[in-house]
C-alpha cells in the first residue's frame, strides 16, 4: 500500500467530525499535520503486522479510539451495523432486560427492568459486568455489550459480575422478548387492572413509572383520573430504577406536575443554550406529591425529580440518582453512510446543577430531601411480594383447562392441588402492612405524604378540583406481563 493511500486512511478517520457537523471550509482545509504519527502507524502496520490487516476495521478503530478519549457514550457505527443499532433505541427488543452505562472504564447496570430475565436472575443497579459469554468487558461501549447480551428468544447468555457487596457471581441468563409497562400501580386487583390507590385510609395514591415512552404521560393521566374518583389527597411517583427514555416524554410528565418555570436547559461549549419551560395547560392541581428515586434513577427520571425538587413541587425521598444528563445527537455522515452518536451538551436543572457525573465535579444528578435506604437483606423477600402483588388475576379459562378428579358424588371437579398453584389477586391491607415491612423507602414516602396531608388540610378537597379531568375517559394502559 502508497503512504498516499495510507495518508487518505488516516485522513478519514482524522476529518470525520468536520464532515458530519458540516462546518466551514477553512476548517476542513486546516493543517492535518497532528494526524503523521497516525500514518507512521498505519505504516508500520501494514508493512511488519504478523497478520494481513483490514483497512476498515483500523478507521473504526482509529475513529472509536478517539471517541473513548473523550467520553464513553460518544461512538462511530458503520452503516453495516446501523439496523442493529436501531433495534436497540426501539423500545422493544429480545435480550434480558438492563439498560447499561460505562463507569471507570466497565459495563455497568443502570438498572433491570422489573419482571425481566436480568431481574429474576438477581442483576441489580450498580453491579459491574466484566465478562460477557466469556469475554472481558474491559474499555467495551454500551454498543457492543448490548450486541453481545441481545439475541433470540429462547437463547442464553452468561454475564458474569461483581455486585455491590463485593460478590463475584456467574449467572446464565435466557433472553426473552422484553416489553415492560410505562405506568403501574401497586398491584394488580381482581378486575385485572393496576390499582393505585395504596393507602386507602389515608388516600395517598401511588403511581409507577419504569421508562418514558411515547404514551407514558397519556397513560399517567389516566392513573391521576382514577385516582381523583378515589379522592387522592397525595400521591407518591416512584421513579426508582427508571433508566430514562424518550426525553420528550419525560418533559411531558414534568410538565404535569409544574404550570411555569424552567423543567431543564441544555448546553455545551459549541451549541447554543437551550430551555425547556413548563406551561399551565394540562397541569394538575398542586398535591401533595413524594417522589421516589435511587441510585437506578437515570436521565429523564432524573430531569423530572430534579425540577420538582428545584420548584419546591414535591420531596424526594430515596438515594442520590445515577447522573446520566448528557445529551448524544446521531449525525449520518454522508460518505460512508456510517453515524456518529455524539456527546453535544449537558443538562443543567432549574437550580443550575449540571445532572451529568463528570470527573472534575462531586455534584451530580438529584439528592433526596430524606435519604432513605433499601435494605439488600430484604431483597429476596421484596421480589417474593412483588410477584405476588403483580400476579394477573385467576381466569374462568384457567380453571377450566386444570386436571379433574372424581367429587365424592361422581361428578369431576379441579384438583385443589392444582387449583392452589393459580395466582390469586392481592389483599389490601395485609399487603399493604407486608411491603412497608420490606420497602423502607415506600415507607418514607408514605410518612412523608401523611406529614404534607396535615399541613395543607385545605387539600382534602382535592377531588372537586379533578372535575374537568373526571369528564374525560380514562386511558389507563394495559397489563402486560
Amino acid at each position: 500500500m502508497t503512504r498516499k493511500r495510507i495518508t487518505s486512511l488516516i485522513i478519514v478517520a482524522g476529518v470525520v467530525f468536520l464532515i458530519a457537523l458540516n462546518i466551514s471550509a477553512s476548517r476542513q482545509n486546516r493543517d492535518h499535520s497532528l494526524f503523521d504519527p497516525l500514518v507512521d502507524v498505519v505504516d508500520l502496520i501494514h508493512k511488519f503486522y504478523v497478520t494481513e490487516t483490514d483497512d476498515a476495521a483500523l478507521v473504526t478503530g482509529a475513529i472509536n479510539g478517539m471517541l473513548h478519549q473523550l467520553d464513553p457514550y460518544s461512538e462511530y457505527i458503520p452503516a453495516e451495523e446501523l439496523s442493529e443499532f436501531q433495534k436497540q433505541t426501539s423500545g422493544v427488543y429480545e435480550g434480558i432486560g438492563i439498560t447499561i452505562d460505562v463507569q471507570d472504564g466497565y459495563i455497568t447496570v443502570v438498572s433491570p427492568f422489573e419482571d425481566s430475565p436480568a431481574y429474576k436472575a438477581g442483576i441489580r443497579p450498580g453491579d459491574k459486568i466484566i465478562e460477557i459469554n466469556g469475554k472481558e468487558t474491559k474499555g467495551w461501549s454500551t454498543t457492543r455489550a448490548v450486541q453481545e447480551i441481545s439475541g433470540p428468544g429462547g437463547t442464553s447468555t452468561s454475564i458474569k459480575v461483581i455486585h455491590l457487596d463485593g460478590r463475584v457471581e456467574t449467572v446464565t441468563i435466557v433472553r426473552q422478548e422484553v416489553t415492560v409497562p410505562s405506568v403501574r400501580g401497586w398491584r394488580v386487583e381482581a378486575g385485572g387492572e393496576w390499582d393505585y390507590l395504596l393507602d386507602a385510609k389515608n388516600h395517598i395514591g401511588y403511581i409507577r413509572i419504569t421508562q418514558f415512552v411515547g404514551d407514558t404521560a397519556e397513560n399517567l393521566d389516566g392513573a391521576i383520573k382514577q385516582l381523583a374518583r378515589q379522592e387522592m389527597e397525595a400521591l407518591i411517583l416512584d421513579l426508582r430504577s427508571n433508566p430514562g427514555g424518550l426525553m420528550s416524554s419525560a418533559l411531558e410528565v414534568a410538565d404535569r406536575f409544574l404550570d411555569q418555570g424552567v423543567i431543564v436547559s441544555t448546553g455545551g461549549a459549541n451549541t447554543a443554550p437551550q430551555k425547556q419551560i413548563a406551561h399551565s395547560p394540562n397541569t394538575y392541581p398542586r398535591f401533595p406529591l413524594a417522589v421516589l428515586i435511587d441510585q437506578g434513577s437515570a436521565s429523564g427520571s432524573e430531569i423530572v425529580a430534579g425540577a420538582l425538587q428545584d420548584h419546591n413541587r414535591a420531596v424526594i425521598v430515596g438515594r442520590r440518582s445515577w447522573g446520566k444528563g448528557s445529551v448524544q445527537r446521531p449525525m449520518r455522515l454522508p460518505d460512508s453512510g456510517a453515524v456518529l452518536k455524539l456527546t453535544t451538551d449537558y443538562y443543567y436543572l432549574p437550580n443550575g446543577r449540571c445532572v451529568h457525573r463528570r470527573d472534575d465535579s462531586d455534584d451530580w444528578g438529584v439528592d433526596p430531601d430524606v435519604e432513605e435506604d433499601f435494605d439488600p437483606d430484604k431483597g429476596d423477600r421484596f421480589r417474593s411480594l412483588m410477584d405476588e402483588l403483580t400476579l394477573p388475576p385467576v381466569s374462568r379459562s384457567q380453571i377450566e383447562k386444570l386436571p379433574q378428579t372424581g367429587g365424592q358424588s361422581g361428578q369431576k371437579v379441579v384438583d385443589p392441588n392444582q387449583a392452589a398453584k393459580l395466582p390469586k389477586p392481592a389483599q389490601e391491607p395485609e399487603m399493604l402492612k407486608r411491603l412497608l415491612a420490606l420497602d423502607d423507602q415506600l415507607d418514607q414516602a408514605v410518612k412523608q405524604c401523611k406529614g404534607l396531608i396535615r399541613t395543607k388540610p385545605a387539600l382534602r378537597s382535592l377531588a372537586e378540583s379533578f372535575a374537568e379531568i373526571k369528564k374525560t375517559p380514562d386511558k389507563v394502559n394495559p397489563i402486560k406481563k
